[in-house]
C-alpha cells in the first residue's frame, strides 16, 4: 500500500497505505504509500540506503521533512519533487479530485493545508511492505519522497513518489519490494486481520499490483518503476480499479515525471 500512506503505501490511506506493527488501523494503511508518518515498530528485514532529511531551523518551510512520529508541519516539496511531479485529477479522470489530509496529532503526523506533503524517505521503505512480512530482499531508501492525496468517486487515494540517486537503486527497491510481497502473499497477521498481502500481479511492464489486508481493511496498491523514481499508489477498498483504470493511472503517473 503505496503508505500507505503507499502507504507506497501506505508508499505510498491513513500514507501511497502504511503499516504500524501488524495492526489494520488507519496509520497501518497510509501508503502506498505510500507512506504513513506515524509508522512505528520493528522491521523484519534489511532497510538500506541514505535518508536525506531536511527540516533544520534554517530549512525552507516548503521542504521540511518531519521525522517519523513528528507533528511538525511537512513541506510541500521534497528535493526536486513537487505537486507538479504528479498527474492532475483532470488527467486521471472525471471522478478524480485532490484531497487535503489535515493530519492527526494522536496518530503523530501533521498536514500542511495542501494535497502535497513531504515524507521521510525511510518511512517509504518501512511502509512499502507490511510489518509482519519478512524482508529478505534489500530495499534501499530514496533520497526524497513526496505524497499527494486524491479521491476518486469519494474513495481515498494516497500516492507517494520516491526519488532515488540512480535508476539502478530505484530498480533494486522496486524489485526487492515485489519479491518481499510475493514472499508474504497469504501470510496472516492475525485471525482478525487476515492475510497481509494478496493477489500480487503485474498488470503492465514495470508495474506491480497487490492487495493489502484485503479482508480487514482493503487497499489496492499499484507500484510502478519510472526511471530513477518509484511511485506507490494506494486506493482504498476491494477491487477499486478496473483494468482500464489501472492502465490509465500507470500511464499518467509515468507521463507526469
Amino acid at each position: 500500500m503505496i503508505e500507505a500512506r503507499l502507504a507506497v503505501a501506505a508508499v505510498v490511506g491513513a500514507a501511497l497505505l502504511a503499516v504500524a506493527g501488524c495492526s489494520s488501523d488507519a496509520s497501518a494503511q497510509r501508503t502506498a504509500a505510500p507512506a504513513a508518518s506515524s509508522t512505528t515498530g520493528p522491521v523484519t528485514g534489511p532497510v538500506t540506503g541514505p535518508a536525506t532529511v531536511s527540516g533544520s531551523p534554517s530549512a525552507s518551510s516548503a521542504t521540511v521533512v518531519p521525522s517519523p512520529g513528528s507533528t511538525a508541519k511537512p513541506g510541500t516539496r521534497s528535493g526536486s519533487l513537487s505537486q507538479s511531479s504528479f498527474p492532475t485529477p483532470a488527467s486521471l479522470g472525471a471522478a478524480w479530485t485532490y484531497s487535503v489530509d489535515a493530519g492527526d496529532a494522536e496518530e503523530g503526523y501533521s498536514g500542511n493545508g495542501t494535497p502535497a506533503l513531504a515524507r521521510n524517505p525511510t518511512e517509504l521503505v518501512r511502509t512499502a511492505v507490511p510489518l509482519g512480512c519478512e524482508r529478505p530482499a534489500p530495499m534501499p531508501a530514496p533520497q526524497h519522497a513526496l505524497e499527494v492525496d486524491y479521491t476518486v468517486g469519494g474513495t481515498k487515494v494516497v500516492a507517494v513518489r520516491g526519488s532515488f540517486a540512480r535508476a539502478d537503486e530505484a530498480e533494486q527497491f522496486f524489485s526487492g519490494r515485489e519479491r518481499n510481497l510475493r514472499g508474504c502473499a497469504g501470510r496472516s497477521g492475525s485471525a482478525a486481520i487476515g492475510a497481509l498481502v494478496a493477489h500480487v500481479s503485474v498488470p503492465a511492464p514495470g508495474t506491480v499490483a497487490s492487495d493489502r489486508t484485503p479482508r480487514s481493511d482493503p487497499w489496492r496498491e499499484i507500484a510502478l518503476l519510472d526511471g530513477s523514481d518509484v511511485v506507490l499508489v494506494a486506493v482504498q477498498g476491494r477491487d477499486p480499479l478496473t483494468p482500464a483504470q489501472t492502465h490509465r493511472l500507470v500511464d499518467q503517473f509515468r507521463s507526469s515525471s
